[in-house]
Formats: C-alpha cells, sequence, structure tokens
C-alpha cells in the first residue's frame, strides 16, 4: 500500500515538473511553437532530408550460379580412346585444351580429304585441257560444260572434307599441312575449350573407349554470374529485367530474368540477377547479400525522402517524422519505403502544397517534442 503511495506521488510529481518545463510552449492547429531558447534546452536536432530517385528494398539472401544460357556440353565429334586429359576440374580459358582423344576415324578423314583432293587435281588439269580444245573447235561445248561441272563437284566435297575436319577439331594448319605434304597428320583429336568457364560433370575417365556424340563434360560460363534471389510475390511485381540491384562486396548487378511461376510452398519468386564476375570472385554456390533499387512509380509522382533512423517516431496512433517550418514543429504521417543501413526511407502521406520540396526534419529529440506536445495541451486543459 505504501509503495503504491509513492508510486502515485513520484508520477505526480513528473507530471507537475514536465507541465512547468513546458508551460509556456504554444500548440496551434497541431503545431508546436518554440524559441530559440527552447530549442537549445531540449537539445534538438534538425537535417534536411534527402530527395532519392531510388530506394532500396529489403535484404534477401541470393546464391550464385551459372547462366543458363551459357551452360553446354562438349562430346566426342569422333569415336576414339581418351589418350589424355589435361583438366579435370576447375577453371578453363577459352582455346585451352580439356583432353585428347586418339581417333582412327580422324586417320579416315583424313585420307579421304587427300584422296578427294588429288581427284580435283586431276579434273582441274583435264579442265584446262578441254578448254584448249573448244578454242581450237576440237572440243564440244557439252564437254566443257561437263569437265567444268567434274571439277565443280569434287571442289565441294573437298571444301566439306576440310570443314568436317575443322568441326572435329582439326586446327587449319593442320589441315594446310595434311594438303601441302600429302601425307596424313596426327590420330589425335583436341578438346578445346571455347569459352572462359569452368569444367563440372566430368563422365570420362583415362585410357576409357568413347563413342560419337558421347557426352564428356560440362562447361559452364564463369562471366557473368547469376545470382538466384528468392522475393515475395508483392516485390516480384513490382520488379521488371533492367532493375538495378546492390550485391554485398560486388557491387551492382542487373535484374536478367523474373520467373513467371510462383513457389507453391513458400509463395516466392525467383529472381535472377546478372552480375559482373571478370575478377573471378564468385563461385557456383556462392552466398551473398542483396537489396534491390526501387524506383518511384510514375503514378504515385510522391517524394521519396532519406533521413537517419533516428528521425521515424510513433505519435497518436500514426508512424510520423517532425518536420520544421520556420518557428513551428509539426508532425507528418508518412509511408515508410525501407529501413536500411541506419536510413530511413519514407514518403509524406500527404505531401506539402509549397512549390519547393525542401524537408527539414527532426533526427534527434523526438522523445522531447512529443512531451512538449503532451505538457503544452495538459497546460491548456
Amino acid at each position: 500500500m505504501l509503495n503504491m503511495q509513492k508510486m502515485k506521488f513520484k508520477k505526480s510529481m513528473m507530471t507537475g515538473i514536465a507541465l512547468s518545463l513546458f508551460m509556456s510552449f504554444n500548440v496551434a492547429a497541431n503545431e508546436l511553437l518554440l524559441t530559440d531558447a527552447q530549442y537549445q534546452s531540449l537539445g534538438l536536432q534538425v537535417a534536411q532530408a534527402k530527395q532519392v530517385e531510388q530506394y532500396p528494398t529489403q535484404v534477401f539472401p541470393a546464391q550464385a550460379m551459372f547462366h543458363p544460357n551459357a551452360t553446354r556440353t562438349l562430346s566426342a565429334p569422333l569415336s576414339g580412346k581418351i589418350s589424355r586429359l589435361h583438366v579435370v576440374h576447375g577453371s578453363v580459358s577459352k582455346g585451352q585444351v580439356i583432353a585428347e582423344i586418339e581417333s582412327s576415324e580422324l586417320l579416315a578423314l583424313q585420307s579421304q580429304l587427300l584422296s578427294v583432293s588429288s581427284d580435283l587435281k586431276v579434273l582441274q588439269s583435264e579442265l584446262k585441257r578441254v578448254k584448249k580444245l573448244r578454242q581450237s573447235g576440237a572440243a564440244s561445248a557439252k564437254k566443257l560444260q561437263q569437265a567444268l561441272a567434274d571439277v565443280d563437284k569434287l571442289y565441294a566435297e573437298k571444301m566439306q572434307q576440310k570443314n568436317s575436319l575443322q568441326l572435329f577439331g582439326f586446327s587449319k594448319k593442320s589441315i594446310q599441312t595434311l594438303l601441302s605434304s600429302q601425307k596424313i597428320q596426327s590420330s589425335v583429336l583436341y578438346i578445346v575449350s571455347p569459352i572462359d568457364g569452368q569444367i563440372f560433370d566430368l563422365t570420362i575417365r583415362l585410357g576409357e573407349r568413347v563413342s560419337e556424340n558421347q557426352a564428356l563434360f560440362s562447361l559452364g560460363e564463369t562471366n557473368p554470374m547469376l545470382l538466384k534471389v528468392k522475393v515475395p510475390v508483392a516485390l516480384a511485381n513490382r520488379l521488371k529485367k533492367g532493375h538495378q540491384a546492390n550485391v554485398s562486396g560486388l557491387g551492382v548487378g542487373v535484374v536478367e530474368h523474373v520467373d513467371p511461376d510462383v513457389d507453391a510452398v513458400t509463395q516466392t519468386v525467383d529472381i535472377h540477377v546478372e552480375v559482373d564476375n571478370s575478377a573471378h570472385r564468385i563461385r557456383p554456390g556462392q552466398r551473398f547479400q542483396v537489396h534491390f533499387l526501387m524506383s518511384n512509380e510514375a503514378h504515385q509522382a510522391q517524394t521519396v525522402y532519406q533521413v537517419p533512423l533516428n528521425a521515424i517516431t510513433q505519435f497518436e496512433g500514426e508512424t510520423v517524422v517532425f518536420i520544421k517550418e520556420g518557428k513551428a514543429i509539426m508532425p507528418k504521417a508518412i509511408t515508410v519505403k525501407n529501413i536500411n543501413n541506419h536510413n530511413l526511407y519514407f514518403s509524406l502521406q500527404q505531401p506539402s502544397t509549397k512549390p519547393s520540396n525542401t524537408l527539414h526534419v527532426f533526427v534527434k529529440g523526438s522523445t522531447a517534442i512529443k512531451s512538449a506536445f503532451d505538457a503544452a495541451e495538459e497546460s491548456d486543459a
């Protein structure tokens, strides 16, 4: 009983002190008017709110992965035996030899090219002879046309043979050496990486025999990389290809894909963010923190402000910031866009009708301001 009486007495004393301290404050139309001395005594601090074109969303976890359009499977161009594996895992550079295959079919293709090349030389010599005979009238036009057709046909076959060898990994230099020397070259096929990337899913072993078109391994392009982010449906509906995202430790990425499907269990949508990986700092499966940079929708036409987080407070059941206009302090109801890195991003629920959007917000002393409002109202009552 005694304790209850002490608490009531203490509360009445606190109220009395507050009334005596703030009784000289004036409240009119939900505005608090202070003198310069009162500003100083309360330790109030004002900052100009920064207008921003973009504001960050909340932070989401993301996981790195290969770009689906930059993942490929390399297969054996011809049947043969794996004679050497230069790389079995890790990163590879464009043009780097990954594996070698000894193939008797490669020898057969070289032999066919030499045979066609030899036959073409014979037909080209015959064509020259027929052209001379035609000039002297000793050969008919039909015979000349036939000779031309035979040369064209065999020339096309030779080009096809050369292209086939190139597709199977035979270099242009090796083909030139083959034709100039008229000797069969190596039986080794070189499997070369077509991209800067990373090997995974290696399915072959040294000495293993492989058939034509058999899968050997997969390659994933490592630059750029994708980060897969799961976001709520409401946010996904506002994201589009080209939106920017800030990735912890990496800088800015760009939204490359917004999945049309929703995960039935988590009610989230997969967002793919493309990031530069020229420095090779990102590995598939690595995790990052991502927040998206949102722009004001054109139909909202609202100014978004950034101030220190200390500015936000609750007043008369609303989320507000206290702003200064001249000597007056006014609470302004706000819509919180996000709170990130000790900064508050917000828009005013009832934007100012004044031409200037300059906003001076109290970033220190919100509790004192609320007490001043309460005390002044009690004094008026």
